[in-house]
Order: structure tokens, then C-alpha cells, then sequence
């Protein structure tokens, strides 16, 4: 073979036995033997490399002096390293099986569990890998990043740095902490208890030792919430207050001011939000503040788009978003009359405030003729409204419908035509490649479709459209179709990355319905997609106890780590899977090699609440049963677990 073939075969079994490590525990013996093989493939390439060095990057290698890049393979392997904070490999031509199994095994744990255990080469360290060699990724490395699982990055090194009082990376972080939270999004810091706890601890650090510091993080932070465009009321301020308890009301005040000046998507929702975060004596205490400052300003006195966008943001009239307080603060604005105004026309702005004098409009109407009128109005908006996306503004014109129909029913005719295009508007967002976020709030309260189920068999199975928010609308709109849908994944039971998808979409959703599926799927799919399968259980609230207990009866090893996993989540299913796991009758050792596997996957998953089991199980007597307690001896060892 020619160094371009031994290359590209010595890459396509890593990505193989990668696969394999993924699926099976270390002593696995279809793992160990995909090892062997792929130890042969990686000897072939001694002879022209040694030792072998592979760079990464987000979406390609470096190895033999030029980049692989442009292909799914390479790709491939660039995600899984890169995710893990891997910036470059190194393997010596000493490098054993075991040592192989040891590096494959540790590195495709999941992307949390090896961040919780301080990275790979942590990791590594307690493993016998003396012929390879990683180097970790520096945090500035991933400040270009995106996507949830370098958001998991960014809690872990958060939280790391606090607990290894790291002064001076926390110092870096506090100088890039604006970039870095903006990674996330608004509501990841409501939803995300260990995001929220270790952002908390990183800034209590800097509020005990860097006061300037603490100051800027904060109101970067304020910024940040602010900014968010998909925060709903329904969310609980109440998580997110203390962190903003050291801003005293000057430091307030510039925030707002710094908002109003400087970001043009400050608007009313921005407002809103910052209402919700303070209480009202805190508000009647900004508001003459904020007033004399706008008043005094150089941008307000140099900026017509500024001045106009303030003017007309504080005397909208009705606007049940602006609190009394900055209302009456502001009161001069309307009677301040600036020449430059005549000749300073913002159309966006002027435009964004007639969709909102067309809301309140609609929120008093009574009148079903001129509700008709004003949907009319907003209707020929309509086309400018999806073109900006906005969902800020939709979500105020969703709740005023639903107020007016709530109000009087008759009012849902004249209403219908707006309603129906905020339904399409949501519906075909969900099918793009990226989502728009803020979604979820309107697939929860959408009543029907406005595309029909064949649109939706169309898009998934013939242009490979799969998300969470296409699948929540799936099986909102179209439970009666299921069984049809289902025929049709069964159909492409070879396609792994489509049923993966699925698999996955459907593990975000907290519904019978998903875990139907799922489990249907489970049936007619191979161990990759059963795996997927296993693991999206592994999230939903709902549980099927039946089934997962008769995967700890019957399946491979590998699957019933999976189920455990599932079960493991709540304290009964735990007890009552380890109970069937180590409970099995083996007089004369008949099922001992059954035993031993079950040990392996509590190994595996570092279960040790099983070790009462394990105890029992290394003082079985007689001779066949030596290797079942020297295997229960090793993982109690293992465990620092003192037998009576």
C-alpha cells in the first residue's frame, strides 16, 4: 500500500474502533479484538510516520504536514477530539493494545463526565499510557466556539478554575468575560442550575478579590440577560437576581443608558426584562437617575436615531411595558422639542413602533369591525415582521390574541387569518438547518397546523429535515399519523445518522408519544441506533420500567449499561436493576461469566452503590466461582471498598 492508502485506512479504523468504544466497556471482547485490528492499521503506518502526530481543529486534522479536511470521516474525528479539548495527539511505535484500549475508552466517555473528571489528560494520568501523549486545548483556543457542547466546556472550566483557586486564569476569563458568556444564550442562565452555580461562584470570587473586576462581569452579565430575545414570562426571575445584588443604582443606570445609546436591539422587551429583575423601590430610585442622565447626555444632544428612539420608546401611550416611574422621569421628552428631529427619520424605528401602536390598538379593541381593520393593518406588516425574525414582537402579538380570544370567542374570526400566519411563520422556522431559539414558546401554544402532515413527511424523509422543535410539532399535530410516520423510519432502518437524529430529537421531549416511538425504533434498529436510543431515555422524564428491565434480562452487555443508566436516575429503578443484575442463581459458576459482565458494566459506569453486591459476590467459595470474586475483588479495590 502507498502512504496516501495507509493513512487514510489508519484513519478510517479510528474512527471505527471509536465507534466500538463508544458501545462496548473495556473488556468487551469485540472491543478488545476491534483494537487488535486497528493496532495492525496503525503499525502500517510506522514505517512512514513515527511518531504519528494528528493536530486538531474544529473540522479538520493535521497530520504528515497538510490538513484532512472536506470529508465526513475527517470531520468526524475532528468533532470528537476538538469536544474534549483535545488540541493534538501523539502516538510512539512503542504504543501497546492496552494502552490503545485505555486512551479509546477514556476519550469517548461523554464530553460532561470527562469535563467533571478534570479533563482527559487527567483522566489519562491515572491509566498506563507511556507511548502517547495529548495536549489539551488552551481556553482562549475555544473562545471561537459554538454549539451546546461548548457550552459544557465554559460551565466546567468556570467551575474548575474557582475550585483550583486559579487566580490568574480566572483573571483571563474576567478580562474575556463578555465574549465568553456570549456563547449561551439568555436562557440557559434560567434553566441551567450548574451554569447559574458556577457562574455564582466564579463571581463571588471576584467579589472578594478583584472589585473592579466583579463590577464589569456583572453588568456584562445584565447586559447579557437583556439582550436576551426568548426569555418568557413564564420564567423565574427569582434564580438569576442575586447575582445582580452588588450592582448599586449608578451602576444601573449606566447599564440602561449603555443599552438605550448603544445597542440597537434594546427595546421594549429589554425593558421588560429589567423591570422583572428589580423591585419597585429600586425602580422609583433609577428612574430620576435615569431621567437627569438622558437629559445631561452628549449622545441623547449628537444622536437624532438615539434621541428619536428614546423619545418615542418612553411616551408611547397605554404601553402597559414601561413602568410608571421611568414614565413620569421622563415626561419631558414629549414636550422637548429638537429642530434635528424634523429632518432625522429612522424608518426601522418609525416602523417598530407602528407594530406596537397597532398591538395596544388591538388589546382595547371591542369593536369586531375595526379588529378586522387593525388585523388588516398588520397583516400587510406581516411580510416585514418574518423577514426580521421577530420574535419578541410575535410573542406580544401571541399573547394579545389568545387575550382577545380568551375575552370573547367571537373575536377568534376576524383574528383567525393573523393567527394562522403565526402558525406557518413557526412551523416553517422549525424546518430550517438553525431553529430560530425562542421557538419552543410558540410550538407550546400553536393549536394546529397550517401545513399539513404530508409537508411534514416531505421534509424529514426526502430532504432530511430532523430537530427537537419539528419533532414537538410532529407529534403535537399529527398523533393519529404515527403509525404511518413509523413505517417510514422503519423503512431507513440503514440510515444510522437519520435515526440518530431522531432518536435524539425525541429525547428532548416529554412526551408518551416520543417514548413510543423511541422504543419502536429500538426494535427494528441496530446496536449504534439502539444505543441512541437507550441514551434519549436516559433523559426523558417519562420511564418505561418493563422494557428497560427486559433489556437487563436479554441484551449484550453494552445495552444493558444503556438501560441501567435509564434506570439509575431515581433511587427505586437503581435498586430494584442492581437487585436482577446480581441476584442471578449460579450453582457450580454456570452463569458466573453473566455475573462478571454485570460487574463490568457497574464498572463502567462507576455505579457504587453496587458494592454491597460485589462484596457478596468475592466471598462466593469454591474454585469455579475464583475468577467471579477476583473480578469483584478488582473493581472493590478499584473503589476503595473495605470488605467486613
Amino acid at each position: 500500500m502507498t502512504k496516501e492508502e495507509v493513512l487514510i485506512d489508519f484513519l478510517k479504523g479510528l474512527r471505527i474502533v471509536l465507534n466500538n468504544a463508544s458501545a462496548y466497556f473495556k473488556e468487551h471482547p469485540y472491543f478488545r479484538k476491534s483494537v487488535e485490528v486497528f493496532k495492525q492499521k496503525m503499525d502500517a503506518v510506522f514505517p512512514f510516520l513515527n511518531p504519528i502526530t494528528i493536530g486538531i481543529t474544529p473540522d479538520s486534522l493535521f497530520m504528515d504536514g497538510r490538513f484532512w479536511e472536506k470529508t465526513a470521516l475527517y470531520a468526524d474525528l475532528a468533532t470528537v477530539f476538538h469536544l474534549r479539548k483535545i488540541k493534538s495527539i501523539e502516538f510512539d511505535a512503542g504504543v501497546t493494545v492496552e494502552e490503545l484500549i485505555n486512551f479509546l475508552s477514556s476519550v469517548s466517555r461523554p464530553i460532561k463526565e470527562i469535563l467533571r473528571q478534570g479533563g482527559l489528560q487527567n483522566i489519562l494520568n491515572k491509566e498506563e499510557v507511556p507511548h502517547l501523549a495529548i495536549e489539551e486545548l488552551d481556553y482562549s483556543e475555544l473562545l471561537r466556539d459554538e454549539g451546546e457542547e461548548t457550552k459544557d466546556i465554559w460551565v466546567y472550566l468556570f467551575k474548575a478554575t474557582v475550585e483550583n483557586n486559579d487566580a490568574g486564569k480566572i483573571n483571563e476569563f474576567a478580562d474575556n468575560f463578555e465574549k465568553i458568556i456570549g456563547k449561551f444564550n439568555a436562557r440557559d442562565l434560567f434553566q441551567d442550575e450548574e451554569l447559574r452555580q458556577s457562574l455564582y461562584n466564579f463571581l463571588n470570587y471576584l467579589k472578594d478579590k478583584e472589585k473592579e473586576r466583579f463590577h464589569n462581569c456583572t453588568k456584562n452579565l445584565l447586559r447579557f440577560v437583556l439582550s436576551g430575545k426568548n426569555i418568557s414570562e413564564e420564567e423565574k426571575f427569582d434564580k438569576i437576581r442575586i447575582f445582580f445584588e452588588g450592582l448599586d443604582n449608578q451602576a444601573l443606570t449606566e447599564t440602561l443608558l449603555d443599552g438605550l445609546s448603544k445597542d440597537d436591539n434594546f427595546n421594549y422587551l429589554s425593558f421588560t426584562v429589567f423591570s422583572r429583575l428589580f423591585d419597585e423601590d429600586k425602580h422609583k430610585a433609577i428612574a430620576p437617575t435615569l431621567g437627569k442622565e438622558i437629559k445631561n447626555a452628549e449622545f441623547l444632544k449628537n444622536n437624532p436615531k438615539v434621541r428619536k428612539k428614546i423619545k418615542e420608546m418612553f411616551s408611547l401611550p397605554d404601553s402597559s411595558f414601561i413602568s410608571p416611574f421611568y414614565r413620569e422621569a421622563l415626561s419631558w421628552l414629549s414636550k422637548e422639542s429638537f429642530l434635528e428631529d424634523a429632518f432625522s427619520f429612522d424608518y426601522i424605528l418609525l416602523q417598530e413602533h407602528y407594530r406596537f401602536l397597532l398591538l395596544n390598538l388591538l388589546k382595547g379593541e371591542k369593536d369586531i369591525q375595526s379588529l378586522s381593520l387593525i388585523s388588516e393593518r398588520l397583516l400587510k406588516e406581516w411580510d416585514k415582521i418574518v423577514e426580521e425574525n421577530d420574535l419578541a414582537y410575535l410573542k406580544f402579538l401571541w399573547e394579545t390574541l389568545e387575550g382577545k380570544i380568551k375575552e370573547d370567542a367571537s373575536f377568534a374570526l376576524p383574528l383567525e387569518e393573523l393567527e394562522s400566519c403565526i402558525s406557518k411563520f413557526v412551523e416553517n422556522a422549525a424546518f430550517e438547518e438553525e431553529p430560530l431559539a425562542g421557538l419552543e414558546y410558540f410550538i407550546d401554544r400553536l393549536r394546529k397546523s397550517s401545513l399539513g402532515f404530508d409537508f411534514y413527511l416531505n421534509k424529514i424523509f426526502k430532504e432530511g429535515r430532523v430537530n427537537p422543535c419539528i419533532l414537538r410539532l410532529l407529534l403535537k399535530f399529527f398523533p393519529e399519523n404515527l403509525p404511518l410516520f413509523s413505517g417510514n423510519l422503519e423503512e431507513r432502518y440503514f440510515d444510522v445518522e437519520f435515526l440518530g437524529k431522531i432518536a435524539k430529537g425525541l429525547g428532548g421531549i416529554d412526551s408518551p408519544l416520543s417514548l413510543e416511538l423511541l422504543k419502536k425504533i429500538f426494535y427494528f434498529s441496530n446496536n449504534i441506533i439502539k444505543i441512541e436510543v437507550l441514551k434519549a431515555m436516559q433523559v426523558l422524564p417519562r420511564r418505561d420500567d418493563e422494557f428497560l428491565f427486559s433489556i437487563l434480562d436479554k441484551a449484550y452487555p453494552f445495552l444493558k449499561k444503556h438501560a441501567l443508566l435509564a434506570l439509575a436516575r431515581e433511587e427505586e429503578g437503581r435498586k430494584t436493576a442492581l437487585e436482577k443484575l446480581f441476584s442471578i442463581p449460579s450453582p457450580f459458576g454456570r452463569k458466573n461469566k453473566i455475573l462478571i459482565e454485570h460487574i463490568a458494566v457497574i464498572e463502567d459506569i462507576d455505579l457504587k452503590e453496587a458494592a454491597d453486591y460485589l462484596v457478596t459476590l468475592s466471598k462466593r467459595r469454591f474454585f469455579w466461582n475464583k475468577n467471579l470474586r477476583d473480578r469483584a475483588d478488582s473493581v472493590l479495590k478499584k473503589w476503595n471498598v473495605k470488605k467486613d
